[in-house]
C-alpha cells in the first residue's frame, strides 16, 4: 500500500451535515479543539443553531432547527479513513452546546463540548505545530473547508486562499478576508502559512531574536460566512479571532436559542 503524505492542518477540518432527525438540513465546516484536557468541537453559532444570528430566523429552506451534527471523523487507525459519527446538540436542559458570555450570537461561534467512541480519533488543530507570528492587512492566509460540500481525498478540506482586507490587531473580535468563498465554508479554521523570511518588527532596522528563516503555521480564527446576499457582491469574509474560543469554553455559557 502506497504511503500517503499530507499537511498536518489538511487532517483537522471536519466535514459535518447539520440536522434534525435524519433530516439534513444544511453543510458546513468544524474541527476539535482542545483546552483543560476536555475536547469540544468548533463551528459556527448560525451552524449549530440553524438560524441567522442577527435576526434569529431559521436558515434552512425547511425552517428546521437541527438537533445533532453528522461528522466525517478520523478513524483510530494508521491509514488516513473515516467514518460518519453522530453528534447530539441538546440534552435535557436543552442545547449543550456553549455560545459567547459576553456577546453570544454576536459572535458567531459555537463550542460543543464532546466525547469520542474509541473507533474514532480526534486531530485537535490547537495541538498541532504553530509558530507566534504577527498577522496584518495584507498578509496571505488560508480557508480549510468544504464549499458546496466538496471534499478532497480522504475526505480531506480544499484549501482556498485569502488576503486579510482589514485591520486584525485591533479590539474588534473580527476581521474581514478578501477572497470568493463559498457555502459549506461556514465553520473553518483560518491558517497564517508563512515560508521565507519572518521580520516580527518591520520598524527595525537590523534582525532581532524574534525574526527566522524557514516556516511558519498560526491558527489565526474562525471562518463564518460572506457579507451580502449575493456571490458577486463585495466578496468579503468574516473571520472570528482564535482567543474568542477560550473566552467561550472558560466561561461555559449555554446557547439559547
Amino acid at each position: 500500500m502506497a504511503v500517503i503524505q499530507t499537511d498536518p492542518f489538511s487532517q483537522a477540518p471536519i466535514f459535518i451535515k447539520m440536522r434534525f432527525g435524519e433530516t439534513e438540513l444544511a453543510v458546513g465546516t468544524a474541527f476539535f479543539y482542545k483546552r483543560g484536557g476536555a475536547l469540544y468541537l468548533v463551528s459556527n453559532w448560525h451552524n449549530y443553531s440553524g438560524r441567522n444570528p442577527t435576526t434569529k430566523e431559521p436558515m434552512s429552506a425547511h425552517a428546521g432547527v437541527p438537533d445533532n451534527v453528522l461528522c466525517y471523523a478520523c478513524l483510530n487507525q494508521a491509514t488516513i479513513s473515516r467514518e460518519w459519527l453522530p453528534i447530539t446538540l441538546n440534552d435535557d436542559s436543552g442545547p449543550k452546546w456553549l455560545t459567547h458570555p459576553v456577546h453570544g450570537s454576536e459572535v458567531d461561534i459555537g463550542v460543543l463540548p464532546v466525547q469520542l467512541p474509541d473507533r474514532f480519533r480526534a486531530v485537535v488543530l490547537n495541538e498541532l505545530p504553530s509558530t507566534p507570528m504577527r498577522i496584518g492587512v495584507s498578509h496571505d492566509v488560508f480557508v480549510l473547508g468544504y464549499p458546496l460540500g466538496i471534499l478532497d481525498t480522504h475526505g480531506m478540506p480544499i484549501w482556498k486562499r485569502a488576503s486579510v482586507a482589514t485591520e486584525p490587531g485591533t479590539s474588534n473580535p473580527k476581521f474581514l478576508l478578501d477572497t470568493a468563498t463559498r457555502s459549506g465554508m461556514s465553520g473553518s479554521p483560518v491558517i497564517l502559512r508563512y515560508r521565507g523570511f519572518y521580520k516580527h518588527d518591520l520598524s527595525a532596522v537590523v534582525p532581532s531574536d524574534e525574526d527566522w528563516f524557514g516556516e511558519g503555521d498560526m491558527f489565526v480564527g474562525v471562518y463564518s460566512g460572506r457579507l451580502g446576499r449575493s456571490e458577486v457582491e463585495a466578496q468579503l469574509g468574516i473571520v472570528w479571532k482564535a482567543h474568542l474560543i477560550d473566552e467561550i469554553i472558560d466561561a461555559g455559557v449555554r446557547a439559547e436559542i
